[in-house]
């Protein structure tokens, strides 16, 4: 037989049976797959950095633009709208579509868009270039990230690929909020959207090259519209009502109520919608695997904890400890320091040992980093009072996110992987918009009673700040609890691991170039 022409050249075609065993079938890993990494995290990089890079601008946008309150709220709104609302729509489209097309459709208007955020001459189409650049998201993320799940073989080589995705987008989060003030101090504010144009033109030239000769075959099915539709509806109300709970209260019921019961009003009709129909949008199956919606509790529970601390962390050294808006960017660059550095141990250890032990020490040493930001006085220091937290936190949500990446596609069918690939992405979007949402609007409840009664300012906003850590730290129990009971307590070994290595090693040895 001709090992060559018949090796499928990509996973995505391989059975499912095969596909769900990973590397223990007869089909070789690319030899490109190192390659191929490097530009689909690359995009993964921009879209995050993105994500962070334009709060530090927006005072720049106002003003230039002459956009009122609301204009640039929705500046940051309609991204996020169109992020949070497509994600399980993008993964889907994935599956069925094909990853690299869809990669590529995501990575193309994500970067368009960026011109013409650039470009913008007003808010308006500010807005909907930004609307635009969440589509292009929303396609781009999970298709990426089941590029990786389905590149490399279940076990040690996609542990590691998915360490270094993780460790490169909490990068990307992080250098954002430096980004985005040195580029609008030096330059200006348009050149925060420009910078994403040579991340993305390289990310689609380098998958391009690297995943061109791969053969991805439609779906013949019709389309889930209605379901796509009522999913899409929900979760952008969901996201919609988080957004608003901080500036305008749990309470408000045309920004935060009425948003949030058309949210479980869709989603709920989502679920009548995929039972009834012969080839659903979601397979309602996925949510009976255990690690899928571990790692989904996971992610909410991690990018919550995450969120909260970079929301709070940042108003303790503006209004405690007087940085800057750029000077606090950068307070905040040791923390993405140690997480790229925790990633090769954290990764070494899943190998020998699974995921549990990871993520509980991640879980443990968040509630710990918590713990010491709950006792910064008003009169802090950073080196005593800041910066050995985050040094713990960059540290612990490194190792609580690679756990939860790994171990949520571990038991997925191939064919399904960008569907579960886009239902992490849509719980981490979630769980960060709501764990600000939660310490924020606490937190700034207790400042704003504390100054009715007459406290000094000084001592009202740290206190409305320790709050809120506290809060957080909650989180950070729950997460712990989600460890120690969601996940194996030790390494499955088996075909799918052990002996599927070995097999596709020597399968790839006996194959010329895929």
């Amino acid at each position: 037989m001709n090992t060559e022409k018949n090796a499928p050249r990509i996973q995505d075609q391989a059975p499912a049976a095969a596909s769900a065993a990973g590397p223990g079938t007869d089909t070789p890993p690319d030899p490109r797959r190192w390659r191929l990494l490097v530009f689909v995290a690359l995009a993964q990089f921009m879209v995050l950095l993105d994500t962070t890079v334009v709060n530090l601008a927006l005072p720049a946008i106002q003003s230039d633009l002459k956009a009122t309150a609301t204009g640039i709220e929705w500046v940051l709104t309609s991204y996020i709208l169109c992020f949070g609302g497509l994600m399980l729509l993008g993964g889907r489209t994935a599956d069925r579509w094909g990853r690299r097309r869809t990669f590529l459709l995501g990575a193309f208007l994500f970067t368009a868009a960026s011109l013409l955020c650039g470009i913008a001459d007003g808010t308006g189409l500010l807005i909907a270039a930004r609307a635009l650049q969440g589509c292009g998201a929303a396609f781009l993320s999970p298709a990426a990230m089941s590029l990786v799940t389905t590149t490399f073989p279940k076990g040690k080589e996609r542990t590691t690929a998915l360490a270094i995705w993780a460790a490169l987008a909490g990068l990307g989060g992080t250098l954002g909020v430096i980004a985005g003030g040195l580029i609008t101090d030096s330059l200006n504010w348009r050149w925060i959207f420009y910078i994403n144009i040579p991340f993305g033109v390289v990310a689609v030239i380098g998958v391009l090259i690297l995943a061109g000769g791969r053969t991805e075959t439609k779906s013949e099915s019709t389309p889930d519209i209605l379901g796509a539709i009522a999913v899409t509806g929900g979760l952008a109300s969901l996201v919609y009502a988080i957004v608003n709970i901080q500036d305008k209260g749990w309470g408000s019921i045309p920004y935060v109520i009425v948003p949030a019961v058309a949210a479980v009003a869709l989603l709920v009709g989502f679920v009548v919608v995929e039972r009834k129909v012969a080839d659903p949008l979601m397979p309602l199956q996925l949510f009976a695997t255990r690690s899928l919606v571990t790692a989904g509790l996971g992610r909410i529970l991690t990018s919550g904890v995450q969120a909260s601390v970079l929301f709070l962390s940042s108003y303790y050294l503006q209004r405690s400890l007087g940085y800057s808006t750029l000077k606090s960017g950068f307070a905040f660059l040791p923390l993405g320091v140690i997480a790229i550095l925790i990633t090769a141990p954290a990764t070494r250890i899943m190998h020998k040992s699974g995921p549990r032990p990871v993520y509980l020490f991640g879980a443990i040493g968040s509630v710990l980093g918590l713990i010491l930001l709950t006792r910064a006085p008003h009169d802090g220091n950073y080196l005593l009072d800041v910066l050995p937290a985050l040094l713990i936190l960059g540290a612990s949500m490194q190792c609580c996110g690679i756990p939860v990446n790994v171990h949520g596609v571990s038991d997925i069918p191939q064919e399904q992987q960008g569907i579960a690939s886009g239902v992490l992405v849509a719980a981490f979007q979630v769980g960060a918009s709501l764990g600000v949402a939660t310490v924020a609007t606490s937190a700034m409840t207790r400042t704003t009673g504390e100054l009715a009664d007459g406290r000094l300012p000084a001592i009202a906003w740290v206190d409305g700040l320790h709050l809120g850590f506290w809060i957080a730290v909650g989180i950070g129990v729950l997460n712990l609890l989600n460890a120690f009971f969601g996940l194996p307590g030790k390494r499955r070994t088996g075909p799918t691991e052990s002996t599927g290595t070995a097999v596709a090693a020597t399968t790839a040895r006996s194959t010329t170039s895929v």
